[in-house]
């Protein structure tokens, strides 16, 4: 692939950056929008590869599955062109500049205990949200583990993640077929057995047993044995070479690489209320040492909403259980700490906030309208956010139902929801619909705001997008 080719008469490509079994990554300059971008294009060779077709449908998989994950801790998918020549495939993702957690233990060895603690609670955070759509990621390694330079986490490479329940697809593997990286593969990976999220869970024990013992727990010499020591062997406890390690912590290690999936820790968010207790009271929001890279502290949401024990009664006030006793102020103040969460990505907390109060605000009628409304759309883009599409596209439809009643198609509110509502429906992939209302919210927003605006290239953007999506590709 020659340097300096330009697809799809938007992307030139720079310099490679990486290349895997299905495609090669390139940095990009997005020529429409003059921004430094990623490019994913499909090895060229592919066509002459006996398992062509499935790795052409590996990657179409990836693109569409990490279009669904919204999170600061994954790279977000702008663009695809997943047409059926294989030279033709491709996708644009966010750059991540930085360093490979690979490269940063080729280079270090072991790490500081904290820091190896804050590195887990980003992956952790981001395998929290993929989980929430739901999503198995089936390769977290350090390879896919990006250091940005700004101090945030990127997990990368979805490419065989496995989509639970009913609307999975076929699987792509042949029976028998290992998919993954030996070296942090669970054993139920191995033994074709079921994958849950505990697979991704077990992969994030061995790599903080190697950040803090400098090795994984297993290193078999070959696949074969690889496998034998996932599931067989018992992992060497962390302080018979780091006496610095809280014992805690080597507890927790110990049970993320327990055998049976059922005996690891329940959830991502679990794993993240135990690393938590191991960063120091007061630091200043970020980890640094000498010759690692330094790491932001990501900001930590609340217990899930959806918890029994938030609600001590059923006269208890939400916002309260959430907020706490001391916080329980004013419907203002508190619309403030819900906006300075979502601001903060703290999504999980904010959203049952919003909600409170805009049941709160909804009785007192007329004078608060305007706030519950607000609350009510900020709680459909915390759902959005969270993965929780349908739930978010009826609210939102709801709402703008009602907008339309009393307020024109150019008023900002209406405008703003219709955005929202527009991007859903293209997330959730009903394109006919989204396609319909981006395109009167385009011809609507350059009459107002003129053709030069933030919000008209955003909309024309992704209505370029959706005009180049496979044929066929709306959902029921």
């Amino acid at each position: 692939m020659p340097e300096q080719r330009v697809i799809a008469k938007r992307y030139a490509l720079r310099e490679p950056l990486d290349a895997g079994g299905m495609g090669q990554v390139w940095r990009a300059k997005d020529l429409l929008l003059g921004r430094d971008v990623a490019v994913k294009v499909i090895l060229d060779d592919l066509t002459a590869r006996p398992d062509a077709a499935a790795v052409e449908e590996r990657f179409r998989r990836e693109a569409r599955v990490t279009a669904q994950l919204h999170h600061p801790n994954i790279p977000r998918v702008y663009d695809a062109d997943l047409d059926t020549t294989a030279d033709r495939m491709f996708m644009v993702m966010e750059l991540v500049q930085g360093d490979s957690l690979k490269k940063v233990i080729r280079n270090s060895g072991s790490v500081p205990p904290v820091w190896a603690v804050c590195l887990a609670l980003h992956v952790c955070a981001a395998l929290d949200h993929a989980h929430d759509v739901p999503v198995v990621h089936r390769d977290i390694k350090p390879a896919n583990i990006m250091i940005a330079v700004d101090g945030t986490v990127k997990v990368l490479d979805f490419g065989i993640a496995m989509l639970l329940g009913a609307d999975a697809p076929t699987r792509l593997t042949k029976s028998h077929q290992f998919i993954g990286s030996p070296h942090y593969m669970a054993p139920e990976q191995f033994e074709a057995g079921h994958i849950a999220p505990q697979a991704d869970l077990y992969a994030v024990g061995v790599i903080l047993h190697e950040l803090l013992a400098g090795q994984p727990p297993f290193d078999g010499g070959n696949p074969v044995n690889l496998m034998y020591a996932h599931v067989l062997e018992q992992p060497a406890p962390l302080r018979r070479t780091r006496v610095d390690v809280d014992p805690r912590l080597e507890q927790l290690v110990l049970d993320l690489l327990a055998k049976r999936a059922d005996e690891r820790p329940s959830s991502a968010r679990h794993v993240m209320d135990e690393l938590l207790g191991h960063l120091p009271d007061q630091h200043p929001g970020y980890i640094s040492f000498t010759g690692l890279p330094t790491l932001i502290v990501p900001p930590m949401p609340l217990p899930t909403p959806y918890a029994d024990d938030l609600y001590p009664s059923e006269s208890s006030d939400r916002s309260q259980a959430v907020l706490g006793p001391e916080q329980a102020v004013g419907p203002s103040d508190r619309l403030r700490v819900a906006q300075g969460m979502f601001e903060a990505g703290q999504l999980g907390a904010a959203l049952p906030v919003y909600e409170a109060l805009a049941d709160e605000l909804g009785l007192l009628g007329a004078q608060a309208a305007d706030d519950a409304r607000t609350c009510r759309i900020q709680a459909a883009r915390c759902r959005i956010a969270l993965g929780q599409h349908q739930r978010a596209l009826g609210d939102l439809q709801r709402e703008l139902a009602q907008l339309r009643i009393h307020r024109t198609p150019t008023d900002t509110v209406v405008l703003e929801v219709r955005l929202h509502l527009g991007l859903l429906l293209r997330d959730v992939h009903r394109f006919s619909e989204a396609a319909q209302e981006l395109g009167l919210l385009y011809n609507d927003l350059v009459n107002r705001y003129g053709p030069g605006s933030a919000l008209v290239d955003q909309v024309r953007e992704a209505l370029i997008g959706i005009r180049r999506r496979p044929p066929g590709g709306d959902s029921i």
